[in-house]
């Protein structure tokens, strides 16, 4: 069937003009609804294109599908006796192409001779007000383009692998081409190129790898090449060819879209072709060395719209092909990169460079977040890295490396204290990771941490004065390669100067031969660091002091020596009839020089029993980690390890207000709670200085966001302290329990009248 001699038969309706209007002009186009109820799934060929449609909604709604040819308009509807094709009538409710929920239905192959000058319009909604009023429409399809285009000024290449992020309820790849679609859409039209690559994900429509084409605020699918794996370095290497033969320009963006690993490597496919794989560091690097190979120049920047990927072992990996690079490198909430403003942006002010064209993108990024609160809830980071800078920066770097390597090799475990409170003082990515219950410095196979700021807290001492001075001159290098970023406030809290990029400590390197032989110095040294560290057998000593000098009863004070510890946790909980059930850990000291003795008080009414709420009665215990202002429980999502984000309304309640899912070892992106999704919380039980994680009952989410309940009863509060010196082994001690947490009226207890606070426990950390 063709569409375009059956069309031409109908009398042009002169009120079409109004739905002309409507849909092209007059009201917003909220196009990332579509994607979410529409799965849309267009399959061009050499010479047809074929269109099939998936409904995803459960409920009320229907899909519309209209047709336009100049300004006539004529809707599509599936009849017994097959399609039907009807001009609109303002006075009449149109024809429905599906109504409510249905199977995959598929109109098609057309030959693109006949689809020459045809515009595809298709919507969601009760009734085609309903659909105008929401603005749930958009354009599918808007003839086909001839390659290749004529030069341009950018080529924006997006290689979007949609994996999980795109087959879930939020369809974050499809809304992200909404924005696309949206900052296409201006008064300066065929400014730019933008060229996306999909696929990667089991949602229907992505199954199969696609290239589209974005202009003028509508999408053309130019080919699709069958299932294919995304995570392979061909798949990628052959689309950014692709791009530079059949959309020249004078500057060239390539953006890396799905999950990132950082040195793990980046784009998870889970469609049938990718079954699950990662592309590694070393993968990556074989797809850049074939796009250099074919390029007569770098290209102008490298983004990633990914994870973690803003670390030293990506950034020399990125140099091969481009000159500038940006990212983040902490996690990226589940919206990513604002593309509405950068494409318009782009197109109204074309960048002279690549590190001009990534600051536009890092500034859309933060304004987004703020506009959608993620700014707030999560660790928001993203930095420009001029990677012209990188050899310079190597060679301190082998200089710094060798002099670490030196100390080791010489000195004693004074430099294991050394580093390790450098370690503890830097933040580690994902600062979210925090709220798993139970860590292990030695089980991580990749440990991410602030690179500056290690530089700014190793070889304190005299004695170490080249050491220091290395550190110092590579925290030089470090301000010149990256020449623009930005962190919120906690990630700020943490560190002031925390957010610019990541090194892995960890011990799984197979990328090790990639980078320049200073990494590997620097590896060594982290080895015999470890080595020194796990042979230390000390922990911190300490005795019990009431205030006033006199021996305490049941409540106490620790008073330990500030040299030996370097991180201390308060473990809040319930007695259970084995043990104690912990509901609550909070951060109570970390290794900071100190002037005078530091008293630190638990305040025994936060040990309460912790449940988290789906709704009056559907409740479930869990432990909380307090990081920054938020509470983090370790818990199950929807089958899957994660980190459920609670954050504090007005009222006080704490509300979940965003999950982190991990599969694998590679983090997910942060995303809001869906109806329909469950929850697995978990609680940590203590017994004989032991600890074991055990689920809870698990939750389905409804209308309702899941909140937190506490339950006191001070007479079977305990906090215990959890602690551990330079070697990272962790020791418990009992500070209070049996209700003398709690200071009472009038309370006698020496502690109660002599603190400050009134505390009946602590912990004091002395300088002698």
């Amino acid at each position: 069937m063709s569409w375009t001699p059956t069309i031409r038969n109908f009398t042009m309706k002169s009120k079409t003009f109004l739905l002309y209007l409507l849909l092209t002009t007059l009201l917003p186009i909220n196009a990332a609804a579509v994607y979410d109820t529409l799965s849309i799934d267009i399959t061009p060929t050499a010479n047809d294109v074929q269109f099939c449609f998936n409904p995803n909604y459960s409920l009320f709604g229907h899909t519309y599908l209209a047709i336009q040819t100049g300004n006539d308009f004529f809707f599509l509807s599936s009849t017994e006796n097959g399609l039907n094709l009807a001009p609109w009538l303002p006075e009449n409710e149109p024809p429905i192409f599906l109504e409510g929920r249905s199977k995959a239905v598929c109109l098609g192959p057309y030959s693109k001779e006949s689809l020459q000058g045809i515009s595809v319009y298709a919507g969601v909604g009760v009734t085609l007000v309903d659909l105008l009023n929401t603005g749930n429409y958009a354009k599918i399809f808007d003839g086909v383009s001839t390659l290749p285009q004529p030069t341009k000024d950018w080529t924006v290449m997006v290689y979007a692998v949609g994996s999980d992020l795109e087959s879930s309820s939020k369809h974050w790849a499809s809304r992200d081409i909404v924005e696309m679609l949206k900052g296409s859409t201006t008064s300066v039209t065929d400014a730019i190129n933008v060229v996306v690559t999909t696929g990667g994900s089991q949602r229907y429509g992505w199954n199969t790898v696609k290239r589209l084409f974005i202009h003028n605020g509508s999408q053309e699918v130019l080919a699709d090449l069958g299932p294919q794996s995304m995570a392979t370095p061909q798949a990628l290497s052959d689309f950014v060819q692709y791009a530079q033969t059949n959309f020249p320009a004078q500057h060239y963006a390539l953006i890396l879209w799905n999950h990132g690993g950082g040195t793990l490597g980046y784009g998870k496919d889970l469609s049938t072709a990718g079954k699950g794989h990662i592309m590694s560091l070393t993968e990556l690097s074989q797809a850049y060395q074939t796009i250099r190979q074919h390029t007569d120049k770098p290209l102008d920047i490298v983004v990633y719209d990914a994870c973690l990927m803003s670390s030293i072992e990506v950034a020399e990996i990125t140099s091969t092909i481009t000159n500038v690079m940006a990212g983040s490198a902490e996690l990226e909430p589940g919206h990513g990169l604002n593309y509405e403003h950068l494409l318009k942006t782009i197109i109204e002010t074309p960048p002279a460079d690549g590190i001009t064209f990534g600051k536009i993108a890092k500034t859309g990024y933060l304004q987004q977040s703020q506009a959608q609160n993620t700014f707030n809830t999560s660790q928001i980071t993203y930095s420009v890295l001029d990677l012209t800078q990188l050899p310079q920066l190597w060679e301190t770097f082998g200089q710094f490396a060798t002099e670490l390597k030196t100390v080791f090799t010489d000195s004693g475990f004074l430099t294991t204290e050394m580093l390790s409170q450098g370690i503890i003082r830097a933040p580690g990515y994902p600062v979210k990771e925090t709220g798993r219950l139970l860590r292990s410095l030695d089980e991580q196979k990749n440990i991410r941490i602030d690179l500056y700021n290690v530089l700014q807290t190793v070889s304190p001492d005299e004695e170490f004065k080249q050491l220091k001075s290395y550190a110092e001159e590579l925290q030089t290098s470090l301000q010149q390669l990256v020449v623009d970023y930005e962190t919120n406030d906690r990630v700020k809290a943490i560190n002031p100067e925390a957010g610019r990029i990541s090194l892995d400590i960890g011990s799984e390197k197979p990328y090790l031969s990639l980078l320049p032989a200073a990494y590997t110095q620097l590896s060594e040294a982290l080895d015999l660091y470890n080595q020194k560290r796990q042979a230390d057998t000390s922990k911190p000593t300490g005795e019990f002091v009431c205030p006033g000098g006199l021996i305490c009863a049941d409540a106490k004070w620790w008073n330990l020596k500030a040299d030996e510890v370097i991180n201390l946790d308060g473990y809040y909980g319930q007695q259970a009839e084995q043990g104690v059930e912990v509901y609550l850990i909070k951060p109570l000291y970390r290794y900071q020089p100190l002037a005078q003795t530091l008293e630190i008080g638990v305040n025994g009414q936060e040990a309460c029993q912790y449940q988290l709420c789906v709704s009056d009665t559907e409740c479930s215990n869990l432990t909380v980690t307090e990081n920054q202002g938020l509470w983090l429980a370790d818990v199950v999502y929807n089958d899957l390890p994660a980190i459920l984000t609670l954050c504090q309304e007005d009222n006080a309640t704490w509300k979940a207000c965003s999950v982190l899912p991990q599969q694998g070892s590679v983090w997910g992106r942060d995303g809001p709670l869906s109806a329909g999704d469950t929850v697995t919380p978990t609680v940590l039980h203590l017994q004989d200085g032991e600890l074991t994680q055990q689920p809870s009952p698990s939750l389905v989410v409804g209308d309702m966001v899941p909140v937190v309940k506490q339950i006191c009863d001070m007479q079977t509060a305990v906090i215990t302290a959890s602690y551990f010196g330079n070697n990272y082994k962790q020791q418990f001690e009992r500070l209070c329990d049996k209700g003398d947490c709690v200071c009472k009226e009038n309370d006698k207890n020496e502690s109660c009248i002599t603190t400050a606070n009134q505390f009946r426990a602590g912990v004091r950390i002395e300088v002698f």
